[in-house]
């Protein structure tokens, strides 16, 4: 009976974290077995630690954004704040060394400047099942209260501004947002509103 994978190489992605770096994701070579007809198949996998996406609330009818330039869209886009869990390489695979609950505390601090004094989390979704174990965790965030921003290296956040959910549908009817984390979070308020939730 075959393993279902065996990594054959990876190559790692570090991030200048102020004075230190972080390890981000790995990409392995992995053979995979398929468990009925035993043929062999190879791929490129992205491991990652998971991140956390913030649906922070201003006011109850109002939901903060950042316009945040993006290198590999060469834009800036529309996003609710989020990060990446810290992690650590353990056998070919990235494990958190923070809470999904933790790591959305300090995303939120460090991309908007603001504290929730109530953070929920609602549904998981994985960002890209065909190539990557990457677990997106979203949180909504509330009774917020103003701090300091404190953005990693690299990050280019233009603005950070309230919209209301009116605008937000609008806004996702003619494609202002294009971000797919933000979507699945928005989604999700949005269905929960019409479904006559709170």
């Amino acid at each position: 009976m075959h393993n279902r994978f065996q990594r054959r190489e990876a190559k790692t992605e570090y991030r200048e974290i102020r004075d230190d770096k972080e390890l981000r994701w790995i990409v392995n070579r992995e053979n995979y077995y398929n468990p009925a007809s035993g043929e062999k198949i190879t791929r490129s996998t992205i491991r990652h630690p998971g991140i956390c996406v913030l649906v922070p609330f201003s006011d109850r009818d109002h939901i903060l954004l950042l316009h945040q330039y993006r290198f590999a869209a060469e834009d800036f886009l529309w996003e609710l704040p989020a990060g990446t869990l810290e992690g650590r390489e353990e056998d070919g695979r990235m494990v958190p060394i923070e809470t999904p609950l933790e790591c959305a505390a300090r995303e939120l601090r460090e991309e908007t400047g603001y504290l929730a004094a109530q953070l929920e989390k609602v549904c998981e979704c994985y960002a890209m099942p065909g190539s990557s174990d990457e677990l997106i965790h979203v949180f909504l965030a509330s009774d917020l209260s103003k701090g300091k921003k404190s953005p990693d290296a690299g990050e280019i956040i233009e603005e950070v501004r309230p919209f209301s959910l009116a605008e937000l549908e609008a806004m996702i009817a003619g494609g202002e947002i294009r971000d797919a984390k933000t979507l699945v979070g928005l989604f999700f308020v949005l269905n929960r509103q019409r479904s006559g939730g709170d």
